[in-house]
């Protein structure tokens, strides 16, 4: 039986994104280092200082290796002064008893306030080689708009040379789609070259030197769709504002992940889902009551009134409502607070993350609605024995006191240089005060904190009191 890949986030470098001219991060925690150890990375600072810039370049991941249209709001994220923003992301890559180190750098060329394209998309591989030092290979690489439709060429010629001449066209084509202008809604719909249906469909019937590129690209692909879960803080919006759509993530087999990856459960009405979908949302269901009781006692989660449904389209379905049950009394989940919607609707992802060697889990404000005493013991129980990987925003300091240094990172206030880990530090020492300390006192590589003036802030309240009275 092969041994499935395992794909690892190892190092992400952040050029020209919001606020970010430029930031290097290091991924590699925990299990990298050899030991048994969760991989995780807390990212902590100042309101405003690059923290989810994190989150939206790992989103932009996403969107690129699954090969889904980028949201036309990057066009905005890309600094203000500059044309062009760009990540370089770095993996490992286990496959049966090889291990690889990956790069792939995306770079975003705006070219007006409303569009924007890829200007540039270079993937290279290495084998790592204990027993040699080998350079890292380029295996493809696109620049819009060259003549030559991607390097190196002696791949491109592989398909030029072909007698079907079917390849190339579909590559040209993925080409053309991969940077498209929709003058109707006056904005980009930009997908990665590498990564659409059409390109990877064409690089995977490649033989020879060039299925080096499907090789790759096919693994990173997998695990952009179904190993790489990113939650920003605008999708549980809505759970503070009570509405009425609670988002869970469901566990599908290969052959149904094209049809629903997640579901928005509604909240004051009733569901319909595919009825083939239905007993994996069952098993989520059971997953999520299992980690709910261990973080909330005496609450769980019931499928309530279920019964075979057509759907709109003629396909069997499920109805059902999801309700809470505390002390044997039925309540709906609207009524539930913020907190507890956002727990159930990412317990399933805590699940994968804990229990998954090649699953990566990114959370923006993870804290957000979570009681903070519990956030400290949940983060303590994934860093002892989780096999995935968690990367995380949050304000909460109690994180601070649990987890060892290694998995933190800070912002600073210096845009050239966003983020670092904080130096000087025992492995005795409490790391929030050590935190503390270091913005009033200084001390790091970089500044930490923009100051800020109690009696500056008391004056500014007072004063803005006074707009618009006759004093």
């Amino acid at each position: 039986m092969m041994k499935k890949e395992i794909v690892r986030l190892m190092q992400i470098e952040i050029k020209n994104i919001k606020n970010v001219a430029y930031g290097k991060i290091d991924l590699s925690t925990g299990a990298y280092q050899g030991n048994r150890r969760g991989s995780i990375l807390g990212i902590y600072g100042q309101n405003g200082s690059g923290k989810t810039v994190v989150v939206d370049v790992l989103m932009l991941l996403k969107c690129l290796l699954s090969g889904r249209t980028i949201p036309p709001a990057f066009c905005q994220y890309i600094r203000c002064g500059s044309s062009f923003a760009s990540v370089c992301y770095s993996f490992q890559i286990q496959k049966d008893e090889d291990i690889s180190y990956v790069e792939y750098e995306v770079e975003l060329l705006k070219e007006n306030d409303k569009k924007f394209v890829i200007g540039r998309e270079l993937l290279s591989h290495k084998l790592i080689d204990e027993s040699e030092q080998k350079r890292l290979t380029p295996l493809f690489e696109y620049h819009y708009g060259e003549k030559t439709l991607f390097t190196p060429k002696k791949y491109l010629r592989y398909f030029e040379k072909k007698k079907n001449m079917d390849d190339l066209v579909s590559l040209r084509m993925a080409q053309q789609f991969s940077s498209y202008f929709n003058e109707e809604k006056q904005q980009s719909e930009v997908t990665s070259f590498l990564f659409l249906a059409k390109a990877q469909e064409t690089f995977s019937r490649a033989e020879g030197a060039p299925a080096k590129i499907y090789d790759v690209s096919g693994i990173l692909q997998h695990f952009g769709r179904n190993e790489l879960a990113v939650i920003e803080n605008s999708n549980y919006g809505l759970l503070a504002l009570n509405l009425n759509a609670l988002p869970v993530n469901i566990a599908l087999p290969e052959e149904l992940r094209g049809k629903l990856s997640g579901l928005l459960v509604k909240l004051t009405d009733t569901n319909v889902i595919p009825k083939a979908v239905y007993p994996y949302f069952e098993n989520t269901i059971n997953q999520i009551n299992i980690v709910l009781k261990s973080l909330v006692p005496e609450i769980e989660l019931e499928i309530f009134n279920n019964f075979e449904k057509l759907m709109e389209d003629g396909t069997e379905g499920m109805q059902f409502e999801l309700i809470t049950i505390r002390d044997h009394a039925r309540i709906p989940l609207l009524y539930e607070s913020a907190g507890i919607k956002k727990i159930i609707s990412i317990c399933s992802n805590l699940v994968a993350c804990y229990n998954q060697e090649g699953y990566c889990l990114v959370v923006d404000e993870l804290d957000s609605g979570i009681y903070e005493y519990l956030l400290g013991e949940y983060l303590e129980a994934m860093q002892e024995k989780a096999k995935g990987q968690l990367i995380f925003t949050s304000h909460n300091l109690r994180p601070l006191e649990v987890l060892e240094k290694e998995f933190l990172v800070f912002t600073t206030i210096n845009p050239e240089d966003r983020y670092l880990k904080i130096s000087y530090i025992k492995d005795t020492q409490n790391t929030r005060l050590s935190y503390m300390r270091a913005i009033k006192l200084g001390g790091q590589k970089e500044k930490l904190y923009q100051d800020t003036n109690l009696y500056e802030i008391e004056l500014a309240l007072r004063n803005a009191g006074r707009v618009g009275t006759n004093d």
